[in-house]
């Protein structure tokens, strides 16, 4: 099975993870060269992908595309583009092509309702946003709660007033932009059944109240007008790439996986995971279904899926947990996940109880009772969605095709990133070392500079210091700073020698 993968943008876990994931398994995941995408701000040049993506119509059974990177040149282009509708809907022609050159190829395709962060940061959005994001954010909040009666009109005139005066007109530019990605959206999903096979749109970064969620409504609206079919919207970004990966798969072969969900308290299903708009428990099956799989109960599952999350009251790996973290049963929860590998079904877990970092506790009692390497999948970085979407394809790729060394080196991969970096040495390099050398969160110098060798450092003495056993067995072969900051690491690894 040939995939023609389209990333939504050059980060490691758009351009690595789906090809890392089906590495070994018989799926090859063809990507554009490095070069062809652009560079975080920097948008990729529409006409090199689209001949990337003609080049390979003939040979492919499948697509996965982002059409952010197709329309945009990538997620954060996506975000301050100037490009009329005219020229944008040109751009989709070539989802025609691909079809009337292998009329049999199957389309699957994400598209992002634009994000609005609820801080001000111009690192990822216009550079307006260094100043008033956070005004903007609540100007959406104010907008959407009057258009629902949540307050009235008096009062939310007055707070758009006191905001404007740090926007300082800036909020057309923003709206525009919203108006002409909201409408494009609308002609994607005109498309689904003729050069769309399978559609996402996902929400990047959402809240209950503001333009997001505004957006996702208007769609809807739009939608039943026009009596388009439904699309699942769901919160979500990085992560979709494998989500569809996964159904393409499924599809290929014709399966449809059942996967049975054990969370490891009766209230976590309930809790409304930071940077989302709903709890846990209903996005959830959005993210099973669309991967191809469906919900089943025990025994007549293919795949076992753990959830770690609190109780309640979720926070970000480097705060202080609360009650929420101390009312779950860890050892019941693992015992239950020790039994589901013994009996030799496929034992997936997803690490959701913290946001941006994985739960070393957790990690640590299960490397105890029977090896972390035992699992067949883990995640467990960034948001909620963004670990279901990974450990859900993993655990996908490991049904179908079974397990390899492969899988089991991202495996170690994320317990690296997502535990140790994440989780970790991220915090502790920029809180204790960064402003020393001159460097803070948002600048650490060179890709592969000072920055990148202190991070490697400090990831293997976290690694043997607390997972002794994979340090043992891999030793990291690449640790980059891609996007120069510390939010993300380009890393992986390579087993030792001497295995």
């Amino acid at each position: 099975m040939k995939v023609v993968y389209l990333p939504l943008d050059e980060r490691p876990c758009n351009y690595y993870f789906a090809g890392r994931i089906a590495k070994g398994s018989g799926v090859e995941v063809i990507t554009p060269d490095m070069s062809v995408l652009g560079t975080k701000k920097a948008a990729a040049s529409f006409e090199r992908i689209s001949e990337f993506l003609l080049q390979h119509a003939n040979e492919a059974d499948s697509y996965v595309l982002s059409v952010d990177m197709l329309l945009y040149g990538g997620i954060i282009p996506s975000r301050l583009h100037h490009f009329d509708e005219d020229e944008l809907t040109k751009r989709l022609a070539v989802l025609d092509e691909i079809k009337r050159i292998n009329p049999r190829v199957k389309i699957y395709a994400f598209a992002l309702i634009m994000r609005c962060p609820s801080y001000s940061s111009a690192d990822e959005e216009p550079d307006y946003y260094e100043y008033c994001g956070r005004e903007i954010f609540l100007s959406g909040q104010v907008k959407h709660k009057l258009q629902l009666g949540i307050i009235q009109k008096d009062e939310a005139d007055k707070l758009l007033a006191s905001y404007e005066e740090v926007i300082k007109g800036n909020l057309p530019d923003f709206e525009a932009r919203r108006e002409k990605n909201r409408n494009m959206l609308i002609r994607v999903v005109e498309r689904l059944h003729h050069s769309i096979d399978f559609l996402i749109i996902p929400q990047d970064d959402s809240a209950k109240y503001g333009y997001t969620s505004m957006d996702r409504e208007a769609i809807k609206q739009e939608l039943a007008q026009k009596g388009l079919d439904e699309v699942a919207m769901y919160p979500g970004a990085d992560e979709v790439g494998m989500t569809l990966l996964a159904r393409a798969a499924c599809e290929y072969k014709g399966i449809t996986p059942k996967i049975s969900c054990r969370f490891v308290h009766e209230n976590s299903p309930n809790i409304t995971p930071l940077y989302e708009d709903r709890p846990v428990g209903v996005t959830l099956p959005f993210q099973v279904e669309s991967a191809g799989c469906v919900i089943a109960d025990g025994e007549q599952a293919d795949i076992d899926l753990y959830l770690n999350y609190p109780s309640s009251d979720p926070v970000e790996v480097w705060q202080e947990k609360n009650c929420g973290y101390e009312e779950r049963d860890l050892d019941a929860f693992v015992s239950a996940i020790k039994k589901s590998v013994e009996s030799g079904r496929v034992t997936a877990l997803a690490d959701g109880a913290y946001c941006n970092g994985g739960d070393r506790e957790l990690l640590q009692m299960i490397n105890k009772e029977m090896g972390i390497l035992e699992l067949s999948a883990y995640a467990g970085w960034n948001t909620s969605s963004n670990t279901l979407g990974t450990v859900i394809c993993q655990a996908v790729f490991v049904y179908l095709f079974g397990d390899n060394t492969s899988q089991k080196r991202f495996l170690a991969e994320r317990v690296y990133e997502d535990v140790g970096y994440c989780g970790y040495v991220r915090a502790y390099v920029t809180n204790n070392l960064l402003s020393d050398m001159g460097y803070d969160y948002f600048n650490a110098g060179e890709t592969d500079g000072e920055v990148a060798l202190i991070v490697r450092r400090e990831l293997n003495t976290f690694i043997e210091k607390y997972f002794t056993n994979l340090s043992q067995r891999y030793e990291i072969d690449v640790c980059r700073m891609p996007w120069k900051r510390m939010f993300e690491v380009d890393l992986s690894l390579r087993e030792k020698s001497n295995q």
